[in-house]
């Protein structure tokens, strides 16, 4: 469960995605939680505390489909 945003981070042009976050995950370890293009999916702090990875992935997926359909 992420209990910290560390930082929000753009990534160059060659990456998979435009932006990144990275946390501080309830185990004490510190990594990247989601990637996205910042064009189609908008994510903020609020949206990743307190989630599991298994509700990121779902999060990002419901956001991505709701871009694609124009919602």
């Amino acid at each position: 469960m992420v209990t910290e945003v560390v930082r929000f981070e753009a990534l160059p042009l060659e990456a998979r995605g435009s932006r990144r976050v990275i946390v501080r995950w309830s185990d004490g370890s510190v990594g990247e939680a989601l990637r996205w293009y910042d064009d189609e999916v908008l994510v903020s702090e609020g949206d990743v505390l307190g989630k599991t990875q298994t509700e990121l992935r779902q999060l990002h997926g419901r956001r991505d489909r709701d871009w694609l359909r124009g919602d």
